[in-house]
C-alpha cells in the first residue's frame, strides 16, 4: 500500500513533464520502436505513386493505402530512412495531439488519468511497435476527434482517413457512429454528436471514391485490393483465431479490460459501448494483425466513452489509477500478429544500434522481420 501511494503521489503531484517522460521511457523499454514489416513496399509506391509496382496481385492491397506514400512523394521522403522518418514523425505527433487534448480540455489531474488510460492500451504504443501506415492512420482519428464541433473538419479528416485506409476508416467512425446513436437514444450525450459521427463516416466513404476516381484517371490498374487480399487468406485467420482467440481477445485492449470492468457500473449507459465493441471484434477472425487492427478501429470508440469523456474519467479514482499504471509498467508488452503473441524490439533496437556502432551481433540485411 505504501508503494500504491508513492506511485499515486507521483502520478499526480510531479511536474507533467517528468510523467510524460517516464511514461515514455516505460513505454520505450516495453514496446520498442521498430517499422512495419511492408513498409519497404510502401516506399515503393512513394517512388511514383501514379505507377502500380508490385505484379503480385496480393500485394495490391498496399496501394489503397495511398495517402501516405504520395505526401512522401509529394515532400521527397522516398529513401529508406527518409520514408521510416516521415512515418516516425507521425507517430510522436499521435502522442503529442493526445497529451496536448488532454490538457487542453480536461483539468490537470483528469488530463493525467487520461494521459495514462491511453498509455496503458495497445493502441498507444502500436504506432511505435510497427512504425507505418498506421502512424498517419491513428493520427488523422485522432485529429478528427480533437475537434469534436468541428463537423465540416471531419469529413474532409474522414476523406484522408479514407485514402489511407478505408476499411479502418469505415470501421472506425462506422462504430462511432453506431455508438453514439444508441446512446443518443438513451438520452445520454457524449462530446461527439451524430453529425460530426456521420461527417466523419461519409468522408471515410468519399475518400475511397476519390482514390477510385484518382486511379481510373491515371489508368492505374489495381484489384479491390484487401477484399482480394481476404479470399486468399480467409481460411488461415480463421484458423488463427479459432485456436489463439483467448490471447487475441486479451490483447485488442491489454489492461484495458481492467478498466471495461469499471465502465461495466454505468450500467445502462454502458450498453452501447460494449455492443458496439462487441461487433467490431467480429472483425478479428477475418484479419492477421489482430491486436493492431482491433486496437485501431476501437480507438475512436475508447476515446469517446473512456479517453476523452470527463463523466467516466471523474469516477476513477486516482488509488485506481495508481494501481492500472503500476500493474501496466510491470506487466510485459502482449501484441498478436498471425496469432501468436510478439514481444518487445527494444533489445532488438539496441542490438541494431550496437552493430552499426561496433559490428556486435548479427544482424540480417533485411532485418524486417528479424523481431518477429
Amino acid at each position: 500500500m505504501e508503494i500504491t501511494s508513492k506511485v499515486e503521489n507521483y502520478i499526480f503531484e510531479c511536474s507533467a513533464w517528468k510523467l510524460i517522460f517516464v511514461i515514455s521511457i516505460i513505454t520505450l523499454f516495453k514496446t520498442g520502436i521498430w517499422y512495419m514489416p511492408n513498409l519497404g513496399s510502401s516506399q515503393a509506391i512513394a517512388q511514383n505513386p501514379f505507377v502500380n509496382p508490385f505484379q503480385n496481385p496480393s500485394a495490391h492491397y498496399l496501394f489503397w493505402s495511398w495517402l501516405g506514400p504520395f505526401l512522401a512523394w509529394l515532400i521527397g521522403a522516398k529513401g529508406k530512412w527518409q520514408f521510416f522518418a516521415f512515418h516516425f514523425a507521425f507517430s510522436i505527433a499521435f502522442t503529442l495531439l493526445f497529451i496536448r487534448v488532454a490538457f487542453a480540455n480536461f483539468s490537470d489531474e483528469i488530463a493525467r488519468s487520461s494521459i495514462i488510460l491511453f498509455s496503458v492500451l495497445p493502441v498507444s504504443a502500436t504506432a511505435y511497435f510497427w512504425v507505418g501506415t498506421d502512424s498517419i492512420t491513428l493520427f488523422l482519428m485522432l485529429l478528427a476527434l480533437a475537434f469534436p464541433q468541428k463537423q465540416i473538419l471531419a469529413f474532409i479528416i474522414g476523406t484522408l482517413l479514407g485514402m489511407q485506409h478505408f476499411e479502418q476508416g469505415f470501421f472506425a467512425a462506422g462504430g462511432l457512429l453506431f455508438a453514439v446513436l444508441l446512446s443518443k437514444r438513451q438520452g445520454y450525450t457524449l462530446n461527439y454528436s451524430l453529425a460530426f459521427c456521420l461527417s466523419l463516416f461519409l468522408g471515410a466513404i468519399a475518400g475511397k471514391l476519390a482514390l477510385i476516381a484518382i486511379f481510373k484517371y491515371y489508368a492505374i490498374e489495381v484489384n479491390s485490393g484487401r477484399s482480394y487480399w481476404l479470399t486468399e487468406h480467409i481460411r488461415l485467420y480463421r484458423k488463427q483465431f479459432f485456436f489463439h482467440f483467448h490471447y487475441i481477445i486479451w490483447s485488442v485492449l491489454g489492461l484495458g479490460w481492467l478498466v471495461a470492468l469499471r465502465f461495466v457500473g454505468w450500467g445502462r449507459k454502458a450498453i452501447p459501448f460494449f455492443v458496439t465493441l462487441l461487433g467490431l471484434c467480429l472483425v478479428l477472425p477475418t484479419v492477421g494483425d489482430q491486436t493492431r487492427v482491433l486496437a485501431i478501429i476501437t480507438f475512436p470508440l475508447v476515446s469517446a466513452y473512456w479517453l476523452l469523456n470527463p463523466d467516466f474519467l471523474e469516477k476513477i479514482s486516482k488509488r485506481e489509477m495508481s494501481a492500472l499504471f503500476s500493474i501496466w509498467a510491470l506487466m510485459p508488452w502482449g501484441w498478436v500478429w498471425n496469432g501468436v503473441p510478439r514481444w518487445s524490439v527494444f533489445p532488438y533496437d539496441i542490438a541494431y544500434i550496437l552493430h552499426a556502432m561496433f559490428g556486435w551481433f548479427y544482424v540480417p540485411s533485411h532485418p524486417a522481420l528479424w523481431p518477429f
